[in-house]
């Protein structure tokens, strides 16, 4: 296994080149596709991540914490995966037509289809990236994810082009799981088996019936007010709402896309050589929300000239809502790594027991508040974050004794800095406050002022990563003097 650090630096690199892709395609297709397409796609959207629980039935996250991982398991592995990959492909097929009149509009019907055939071809690369995980062979896994971002966004841009609307996203979807199969089988590593085996599965079974319920239960809740939205609104409420998630999920896209990957198999790595998961825990929620406190408050203070800036003025209805998800981003982030923690302490049972508690509270809040308006949907995911942070944080204090009080003290020193970064944006709000033209340089003012007072407020409070960012900065120092003074 890989050094933390080397791990950490190859995958934010995969993450950070993920992210300009995909953040470069959005600005194409902001500005190509309407509201209303963007609506019906998250919609249909929604049905696929719930279903995708289903189809990987939590063989990845078996393969990762399995203390002895056989040729005969994994085989067993692969054909659960097959298996159940063809048994929702053809659910979501069949109900496709069901779905489409529910909603009264017939492109969904074909947006499922292709979401079908997605399902149907991705056991052949999804059970090789869990693999490559487990082994930290994150080299592997940057390829793998760059060639099929590469291939989403090329068909995404192309398609919408051509005028296909929300059915490109689709395409673009099928073409990347695609893409990612035929990456993760060029870098296969030799000796590992080809043919699945239906043989001996009731362990995988077993455990991935208790998982694969626990993350469609958060895969639900995370995507249901799209489709509560549609149902109860209109196409162009829910594109409003995906896109001010959209944005609000930048923050998942910079960092915690790149740590998640890591952090089951270092939590389970930790418990295999005996390491107490308590203290490893608390330090790794005070370094996540050290930059997300202060992100999501940046992202507030700043949601007109963001929204402006990156979807031009059709998407202006999304920035109140930008501002109330962001509240739910800070208080989800403190409890971001909860479920790898019980799953990598064997406690599968109890992430899906939690999951299942939460998950209704924030149907009922979102359907009951679709009466009323959009914002009146954000405030109630604000309310629902709230109880889910209560409830998930009792399961972790059972299953390694970190109670929430203690867990809110570890992230104290990210509340200072978070005071520190939003002092240059709470100046350009205030004394800045025409942002309809050149929007881009109000917010550009910001997030360097932003930036400059995260740096100056993680050495004021002595963080913890201040030890890391120290070296970096004498680094950079040195490499920009001239060779003179360096010598």
């Amino acid at each position: 296994m890989i050094s933390a650090k080397k791990s950490i630096g190859i995958s934010f690199a995969g993450q950070y080149l993920e992210l300009v892709i995909h953040f470069l395609s959005v600005l194409v297709l902001a500005r190509i596709l309407s509201p209303e397409e963007i609506g019906v796609y998250s919609v249909a959207a929604f049905l696929m991540a719930v279903l995708h629980a289903f189809r990987d039935f939590g063989v990845p996250q078996y393969l990762i914490q399995e203390r002895e991982l056989t040729t005969e398991k994994i085989r067993a592995a692969m054909g659960v995966m097959i298996i159940l990959a063809l048994a929702v492909a053809l659910v979501l097929f069949l109900s496709s037509w069901a779905i489409a009149d529910f909603y009264g509009n017939p492109e969904i019907r074909k947006i499922l289809w292709v979401m079908a055939g997605s399902f149907a071809i991705s056991p052949f690369g999804s059970l090789l990236h869990g693999i490559f995980r487990r082994e930290m062979e994150l080299k592997k896994v940057f390829f793998i994810r760059i060639v099929s971002t590469i291939c989403h966004v090329c068909v995404a841009i192309t398609f919408a082009m051509k005028g296909l609307g929300a059915l490109s996203l689709a395409w673009a979807n099928f073409f990347g799981i695609l893409s990612i199969g035929m990456a993760a089988n060029l870098v296969r590593p030799k000796g590992l088996p080809w043919l699945p085996t239906f043989r001996n599965i009731r362990k995988i079974l077993s455990y991935g019936s208790v998982a694969s319920l626990g993350n469609a239960a958060n895969t639900a809740g995370g995507n249901l007010p799209d489709l509560l939205v549609g149902k109860m609104m209109d196409m162009a409420s829910v594109g409003y709402l995906s896109r001010a998630n959209g944005l609000v999920q930048l923050f998942a896209r910079f960092l915690t896309d790149a740590l998640l990957p890591l952090i089951l198999p270092y939590f389970s790595h930790l418990r295999r050589q005996g390491n107490d998961l308590a203290e490893h825990y608390c330090m790794s929620v005070s370094y996540l929300t050290a930059f997300a406190w202060p992100f999501f408050a940046t992202m507030m203070l700043l949601a007109f000239p963001v929204v402006r800036t990156l979807y031009g003025p059709q998407w202006d209805a999304s920035v109140p809502l930008v501002e109330l998800l962001c509240l739910v981003g800070a208080i989800a982030s403190v409890s971001m790594f909860s479920g790898q923690i019980m799953v990598a302490n064997g406690q599968v049972r109890n992430a899906t027991v939690a999951q299942l508690i939460v998950q209704p509270f924030r149907v009922v809040a979102v359907l009951f508040a679709t009466r009323y308006g959009l914002l009146q949907v954000a405030s109630a995911l604000i309310v629902s974050e709230c109880i889910t942070l209560v409830v998930v944080s009792w399961y972790v204090w059972k299953a390694i004794g970190v109670s929430l009080p203690a867990l809110l003290r570890a992230c104290a020193k990210s509340g200072a800095i978070t005071l520190f970064t939003v002092a240059a944006p709470l100046m350009v709000k205030a004394f800045w406050p025409n942002f309809e033209s050149h929007a881009w340089l109000p917010l550009a003012v910001g997030a360097i002022g932003a930036a400059a007072g995260w740096l100056t407020g993680i050495f004021m409070i002595r963080h913890p990563f201040a030890e890391h960012v120290a070296p970096l900065l004498r680094s950079s120092r040195v490499a920009t003097q001239p060779d003179s003074i360096r010598k």
